[in-house]
């Protein structure tokens, strides 16, 4: 054999004998985290990996996690979530179990792919870049969920209802100041979980939001027991730690499927079941023609009147149109003794309810704006005087209105800092009684009309409680 031959020969084994054990060598794969929820529940959080071009006899996936600090730690926890043997891509799901964390805290999570399981790993350094993250959500829904008005005092989960067309309503947020300071984060809305119980069906409640109007109908037919509640979730799966019913299983009562008053004008306008309700407790009436004008405007003597039915005055009262003293706040030089509506003129405005308008004027006749509508409400809220009727209940106006959180929030570009409407319509639709005209805007200048007043009347003599 010549000597060039036998070098070529060297040349080759040891060409044959690297690439042996170069083959048996871990060659590590591109890893990745391909799905992360923003948010977590402070329970535990689904991780999905995947891993590519990997080669070797056995391979462990790591998954590495951190919390999240002011000054960056090193990943301190492991998980060997999968060991891979000879070439392969490779994915999967790792259910991680959250340690004790603090809700808006940010945990963090990274991948590595090792010869060795996570007891001879090395923790990556602080310096590495997370390839997933998810915020601790642990805070459960915050809220109100209400009943119909109702003047009597059984229990809440125990009212019934005037008649057969009534409005279930609530409101719920996962970002409750008290709860959520700010620049915390958290997950939002998820959904209600409705549930009913009983001889009828309810009209489907709609898309999720943060305000239910849930409205039901019963069947002359509905008979036995029956109750319906909610159980909101925010979108992280964080529940109350108990529905908020508003019935407990009671048997129907008499009259709770008798048909509510209606007019002749008032079939699918959408304050239907609001207006019919009302007339049925005897707070709202229509007009001689047996209509009811929902699309109609209101003027401020109409809307002192229906306040104060609602407060339990009856114009047989004792003392009932006595005039206010002269020049005194309610002496206004636009009401007369002689106008039908100056009895609840004066009284709206000795309870502290309705102003007037400057000028010594009421301006009875002017009609009501949707800011003037909010403000009387507010103005009720915080008077000093005892409230009767269906006003003295555990409803909207003596619970959860004025709080300095409201439960939900909007960027008003048509309410200016300082108008007298202001406050009042933060109040009224951070507790939602109120609505505004587009996601942006109020209209506090707007004429309203007898349909939106029924709907707000409605929603602010609702008896509440808070969601448990």
């Amino acid at each position: 054999m010549s000597k060039k031959i036998f070098t070529v020969l060297l040349l080759v084994v040891f060409m044959l004998a690297q690439f042996s054990i170069a083959s048996a060598l871990v060659v590590a794969g591109d890893a990745s985290i391909t799905a992360i929820p923003d948010f977590a529940n402070a329970v535990d959080v689904d991780v999905d990996w995947a891993v590519t071009g990997m080669a070797g006899p056995s391979q462990n996936i790591l998954i590495w996690s951190r919390i999240q600090n002011a000054v960056p730690v090193a990943y301190s926890t492991c998980y060997d979530v999968a060991t891979i043997i000879g070439t392969s891509d490779a994915s999967g799901t790792f259910t991680y179990t959250l340690p004790v964390v603090l809700n808006g805290d940010v945990v963090e999570f990274l991948i590595t792919v090792e010869s060795t399981n996570c007891a001879g790993a090395v923790a990556p350094l602080a310096a590495e870049v997370p390839m997933g993250e998810t915020t601790v959500d642990s805070a459960a829904m915050e809220g109100l969920f209400s009943i119909p008005p109702y003047d009597g005092v059984a229990a809440f989960g125990s009212q019934p209802v005037a008649c057969n067309n009534f409005e279930l309503w609530a409101l719920a947020t996962d970002n409750y100041a008290p709860i959520v300071p700010a620049g915390t984060g958290y997950s939002g809305f998820g959904a209600w979980n409705p549930l009913v119980t009983g001889t009828f069906v309810p009209a489907p409640i709609g898309a999720n939001s943060s305000l239910l109007s849930w409205n039901f109908s019963l069947p002359s037919t509905a008979t036995g027991a029956w109750s319906m509640s909610v159980n909101p979730e925010d979108a992280s799966g964080n529940m109350g730690v108990a529905a908020a019913s508003f019935r407990t299983a009671l048997a129907i009562a008499v009259g709770e499927t008798d048909e509510c008053v209606t007019f002749s004008d008032i079939s699918g306008s959408d304050y239907e079941t609001y207006v019919r309700y009302l007339a049925t407790l005897g707070l709202i009436s229509g007009f001689a023609d047996g209509t009811f004008g929902p699309d109609t405007n209101l003027s401020r003597a109409e809307a002192s009147t229906l306040i104060e039915i609602s407060n339990g005055v009856s114009d047989t009262d004792p003392g009932f149109g006595t005039p206010p003293a002269a020049g005194s706040a309610c002496d206004f030089s636009d009401v007369s003794a002689t106008d039908w509506f100056a009895g609840w003129v004066w009284q709206a405005c000795d309870d502290g309810y309705m102003n007037g308008v400057g000028g010594g004027l009421f301006d009875p006749n002017n009609l009501l704006t949707r800011g003037q509508i909010v403000t009387i409400m507010n103005n009720v809220a915080l008077s000093a005087v005892v409230p009767g009727g269906f006003l003295a209940t555990a409803n909207v106006m003596q619970g959860p209105w004025g709080t300095p959180f409201p439960y939900r929030t909007a960027a008003w570009t048509d309410v200016s800092v300082g108008a007298f409407y202001a406050i009042p319509v933060v109040n009224a639709y951070g507790v939602g009684v109120a609505e505004g005209t587009s996601a942006t805007t109020f209209s506090p200048d707007q004429a309203a009309t007898r349909g939106e007043f029924a709907m707000m009347l409605y929603r602010a003599l609702s008896q509440v409680a808070p969601l448990p």
